[in-house]
């Protein structure tokens, strides 16, 4: 009896499909993490107007930089100028249907962008798994540098303005703006490949480390996420809808990692330089505890009051008394965390240790502040 497994199937185009779409998805959910160093991308916005957008503020302003994701399930293609710009090396004619293949190629659909969204549209870039070819990367190096010398460059450069209908003095600035990213190293068949560079990336913007578990299960929830935002219908979403439907915002980011924006706002708010950082730690450390939501969240702004408190107080009070301050705060960590390390311990620790001597020699110096204090040492600790 013919069995499933015996006989190859017709075709497997619907794998390949899918496995380009994921890549696509892996390339939105791994330039969405830069949202994490806070330095100007705020949203990424998933298969609106190309496979993805990348937003950044810049001077109060809204700055676009358009992603074309093309993959290859062979490793060893090179796109080549047919491919990419729809120009033939031989016999590469000028006539109305020429220009149109021109206009309607990779590059083309790209540089469009650069029209339709002027000066708000930074840069466009086709993102790929494999390599490009070497006259592909002149062509773009040549625009790059608004210096169109080779063949195809020179052709793209005068029959711009025919392409596209423009004025001819905008050919230079707008074929500037196309970038390739040959063969990116964080994008592949499985999601192995994707969930190693995401840890990577994680810890580079926040300085957050995950755990092997930790790192595919956040990976896995980047790149559904990504796919959620992509598959939302547009006809039913208002234009104040756009970035809450289809974009990936810091929210998002923060759901995905576990961290609160409560708590992360509070830590931002006491100006910790590592606020994404010291959420993660507290959210993890004080979950595993057993705290719930609230707890959390008051923790975390106990200790930014304690942090505040602590600098004034060390140029208030004597370096002797601060440090044997610090060192009983320092002993009550260590034997909560030696006991059981639930919160009616530490409740009772932290009364006890408010009332020693040494806790009155300090104005303002209550429990809550004592917490924020525990807090504290549980993040350098950790």
């Amino acid at each position: 009896m013919t069995t499933i497994e015996m006989v190859a199937p017709r075709e497997d185009v619907g794998r390949d499909t899918i496995s380009r779409f994921d890549m696509q998805f892996q390339a939105a959910a791994f330039a969405a993490l830069e949202i994490l160093e806070g330095t100007g991308v705020d949203c990424v916005y998933c298969d609106y107007h190309d496979d993805f957008v990348v937003r950044r503020i810049v001077d109060g302003r809204a700055k676009y930089h358009f992603f074309q994701v093309k993959t290859k399930r062979k490793l060893n293609h090179q796109w080549d100028l047919l491919e990419i710009f729809a120009y033939k090396k031989r016999g590469q004619r000028t006539d109305v249907d020429s220009l149109a293949r021109i206009k309607n190629s990779f590059a083309g659909k790209l540089l469009l962008h650069g029209i339709v969204f002027g000066e708000a549209c930074t840069e466009v870039t086709l993102l790929s798994n494999v390599h490009f070819a070497d006259d592909v990367i002149t062509v773009v190096d040549e625009f790059r540098g608004r210096t169109p010398k080779s063949k195809c460059a020179a052709f793209l450069a005068e029959n711009f303005s025919a392409i596209f209908t423009v004025d001819p003095e905008h050919t230079l600035p707008l074929l500037n703006r196309l970038s390739l990213r040959a063969a990116v190293p964080y994008i592949g068949d499985d999601r192995e490949i994707f969930a190693s560079a995401a840890r990577a990336a994680i810890y580079r913007y926040s300085d957050v480390d995950l755990s092997y578990q930790e790192t595919n299960e956040i990976a896995d929830s980047l790149v559904d996420l990504i796919y959620r935002k992509s598959k939302e219908p547009l006809g039913e979403i208002q234009p104040y809808e756009l970035q809450a439907r289809i974009g990936v915002a810091l929210d998002d980011l923060l759901r995905v990692l576990s961290i609160s924006r409560s708590v992360y706002d509070a830590l931002c708010a006491g100006e910790d330089p590592k606020a994404l950082r010291t959420a993660s730690i507290l959210q993890r450390w004080l979950t595993a505890a057993g705290a719930t939501d609230e707890m959390i969240e008051y923790a975390s702004r106990s200790k930014v009051n304690w942090d505040g408190w602590l600098r004034l107080a060390r140029h208030i009070y004597t370096p002797f008394d601060m440090n044997f301050l610090l060192d009983r705060i320092d002993k009550l960590y260590t034997k909560w965390m030696q006991g059981i390390a639930d919160f009616v311990t530490l409740h009772a620790l932290l009364g006890e240790l408010s009332a020693e001597p040494i806790c009155t020699k300090f104005e303002g110096l209550s429990p809550e502040l004592l917490l924020g204090a525990v807090c504290s040492v549980g993040v350098r600790r950790r």
